[in-house]
């Protein structure tokens, strides 16, 4: 009996501490940060065309926010319901959010050139959205390398792409490059968990499902294909470049290519990169013809050796976090992997596709 009591209690406690892991381990996502001030989201660039710009927040009443964006010349255009119109193409405007009369947030935004008289940047990220500290250190990296904006490969938000969980895992952490800068979402396996990508889809706004969309900034055209190489990925990137278009092109898959995936048939010679993520890594691969950047070290973490195993054909790869830095030209673009520490740790030119 004593021995029985004694195996009990032992069983007892170790299932306390395993259920106090648990809760642990939960509440690092489950207690989602706070914004102070009077804004508690944003406010955020949400969208950049030649002509418009859309600034969002989450906080105060409409009625008291009044945004306006400068021009270099001084010149000043108000926001009606958060977007800016007859804006002119190529100009860098300085953008203010009052509140009651009081300056309260500001930032700036690039509208899209006509050509490519000047390269394009951009920066691409995934595996990012945990909250911690080396998401910060990427989103300050991000803000540094003044994107016109930030492509996102997928799992932007972990475990699970929740509303209660985006301020902690992406607004907060990205706030600075946000407000520069709009994030142009492609989803991963686990921003479809449980109820799906409709808070990602809500947020940001996002085409349909948000799983396949085109996005374009001025001459530059990204082409989002989903989680992984199936044939509606296909379909739609067989319809997407039969279209014409001069410029450079740049595809997002969140599983990285493997040889011998229908999809690399299809943009070989048509784009100059896929980006994805998955792989808690960055790296950089030739899959059947296609170069394809990981960008999967954005701040999640790397975790254990062993569950992200470097690709055995990686022509770069490293489990340091960071990010990419796109800059797209008329005749190349430069592409180059950027760690937390500002250090440039892989560089590849790509010339222009077809």
């Amino acid at each position: 009996l004593r021995v029985a009591l004694v195996v009990t209690s032992m069983v007892v406690g170790l299932c306390l501490l395993a259920l106090l892991a648990t809760l642990f381990y939960w509440q690092q996502y489950l207690l989602a940060g706070e914004q102070e001030g009077p804004f508690t989201r944003g406010p955020f660039v949400a969208d950049v065309s030649r002509e418009t710009a859309v600034v969002r927040f989450a906080g105060p009443d409409s009625s008291s926010v009044t945004l306006v964006a400068a021009a270099p010349d001084g010149t000043t255009v108000e926001a009606e319901d958060g977007r800016f119109s007859g804006l002119e193409p190529g100009r860098r405007y300085v953008w203010t959010a009052s509140v009651d009369g009081r300056g309260g947030v500001s930032g700036s935004f690039q509208t899209p050139p006509t050509s490519l008289d000047e390269p394009i940047t951009f920066g691409v990220v995934a595996d990012y959205g945990s909250g911690k500290e080396p998401q910060y250190a990427v989103g300050r990296g991000l803000a540094a390398v003044d994107p016109a904006f930030v492509l996102t490969a997928g799992d932007n938000s972990y475990l699970l792409a929740l509303e209660r969980l985006l301020d902690r895992n992406i607004f907060l952490p990205f706030a600075e490059v946000l407000r520069e800068a709009p994030l142009i979402v492609g989803l991963g396996d686990h921003d479809t968990f449980g109820n799906g990508a409709q808070p990602l889809i809500d947020a940001f706004d996002l085409p349909g499902d948000g799983l396949r969309y085109v996005y374009e900034y001025g001459p530059v055209q990204v082409i989002v294909l989903g989680i992984e190489d199936d044939p509606a990925g296909v379909r739609f990137a067989q319809e997407q470049l039969a279209k014409p278009w001069d410029g450079p092109r740049f595809a997002v898959l969140h599983t990285p290519l493997q040889p011998g995936d229908p999809l690399a048939d299809v943009l070989r010679g048509k784009v100059q990169a896929v980006f994805s993520g998955h792989l808690h890594r960055c790296e950089r691969r030739v899959v059947d013809g296609v170069l394809v950047i990981v960008a999967g070290c954005g701040g999640q973490g790397p975790g254990d050796e062993a569950f992200t195993l470097e690709s055995k054909d990686a022509e770069f790869s490293t489990m340091d976090f960071g990010f990419v830095r796109v800059r797209a030209g008329a005749e190349s673009s430069e592409i180059v992997m950027i760690d937390q520490t500002g250090v440039v740790r892989d560089r590849v030119i790509v010339p222009a596709a077809g």
